[in-house]
């Protein structure tokens, strides 16, 4: 295969928000030598030019700058990095009704959709490569299968059982189930996250492969160096904290009952917190041992499991959870410090350096352990991270591209 690679890499986290799967994945692609660009596409914004003009846009990720959401209309590219484009477009360039019968049956819809993807291919001419290759990562991405029917693969990375959230995009859950399915039955590579969405893609699609999530350790490793995050150095210890985001996945009650146990602990968290999730989010923050530190970037977290005395991963289990395989786990790997799960999807893998319990009292049993372990421990969890990089993982996963490419 002589022709280069131009990879259509449909995100739906912005570039900015580094430590997620589908930057680090994009990144480490755009090192591969047959690749020669990658256009990062960010989630559009439902800005159109009058909301611009009149400054009556939601900001977003972008923030308030009225410059930045005028981008976003005039379709330009931003270098990021050596081979990597971000786009940010608008999903509703020009204005909607606000009749919702009118919304859903004109063809304004359909009009801000092509020109959506009217922008992208004008930017795409521009870049580097001969053979496009398509990836996708959610089933409201379904209609670029059809915008884009020149590519030489379609990839699908299935990262999270999306109707299985509590908030959805559409208020249809039926509409995520079908997009998806389609997907991944029309893709040529489905990468699944988990062994649960490997069994699932498998039935539709036999070029399905196992594609877990990785960590960074020169960032987050035990021997990357640095200091203690300051906000910490005051705390009571032990330090419980927790990275990620503060959303669905989260046992509320649990860690509720298991924070008012302990009451001369710090019960640490790091991460956004969901809109839906406030309430019960500031509720328990309300307590005088829990310490909301709001989201930080990525080369900031080592600072926060440095101080950590163990790292917990306090989720449900559903079948969202029964679905995943968490980065948080990974990146607490690669701390080395003791880590208290409850037994989702991701743990059985590392069963061997985790402390388990599913229920208050058991958290508290694991939580008491993983504190008395000493050490013991550390090795094999950095091991385990070693193994497990983004670099290692991105190159597995391009390997099976280019196979694929290869005869056709």
């Amino acid at each position: 295969m002589n022709e280069r690679i131009k990879l259509l890499f449909f995100s739906v986290n912005e570039w900015d928000n580094r430590w997620r799967r589908k930057q680090r994945l994009a990144y480490e692609f755009s090192r591969q030598p047959d690749v020669a660009s990658v256009l990062y596409v960010n989630p559009p914004l439902p800005n159109s030019f009058l909301d611009v003009v009149r400054g009556r846009f939601r900001p977003g990720y972008l923030g308030p700058d009225r410059r930045k959401h005028w981008q976003t209309l005039t379709g330009r590219v931003v270098p990021e990095a050596e081979g990597v484009w971000t786009y940010t477009g608008s999903s509703k360039v020009l204005p909607l009704t606000r009749l919702p019968m009118l919304r859903h049956s004109s063809p304004l819809p359909r009009t801000n959709q092509s020109l959506y993807v009217q922008f992208i291919r004008r930017q795409l001419r521009r870049l580097p490569g001969e053979r496009l290759v398509l990836w996708l990562y959610h089933p409201l991405q379904v209609h670029l299968i059809d915008a884009f029917p020149e590519r030489a693969l379609l990839c699908y990375d299935w990262t999270d059982d999306w109707a299985e959230f509590d908030w959805l995009p559409v208020a249809d859950r039926q509409q995520l189930v079908e997009g998806n399915d389609r997907i991944v039955r029309q893709a040529d590579v489905v990468f699944a996250v988990s062994d649960e969405l490997f069994r699932r893609a498998r039935t539709m699609n036999p070029n399905s492969y196992r594609a877990p999530n990785a960590t960074d350790v020169s960032v987050l490793g035990d021997d990357a160096g640095g200091a203690i995050a300051p906000e910490l150095a005051d705390l009571p210890r032990p330090i419980v904290g927790y990275i990620g985001q503060i959303g669905d996945k989260i046992d509320y009650a649990m860690l509720e009952q298991v924070v008012a146990a302990r009451p001369d602990w710090s019960f640490v968290l790091v991460g956004n917190v969901w809109a839906n999730k406030r309430a019960v989010v500031d509720a328990l923050a309300a307590r005088p041992n829990v310490y909301l530190m709001g989201q930080r970037a990525y080369d900031e977290l080592a600072g926060f499991t440095r101080g950590f005395d163990v790292c917990i991963l306090p989720h449900l289990r559903t079948p969202l959870t029964r679905s995943m395989d968490p980065i948080k786990l990974y990146d607490y790997l690669a701390s080395g410090k003791p880590i208290v799960s409850t037994g989702v999807a991701g743990t059985e893998r590392f069963a061997d350096v985790l402390h388990i319990g599913d229920t208050p009292d058991e958290f508290l049993v694991a939580l008491e352990r993983a504190l008395a372990e000493n050490g013991a421990l550390t090795g094999r969890r950095l091991a385990y991270a070693r193994r497990n990089t983004w670099p290692q993982r991105a190159a597995e996963m391009w390997q099976i591209v280019r196979q694929r490419l290869s005869p056709l």
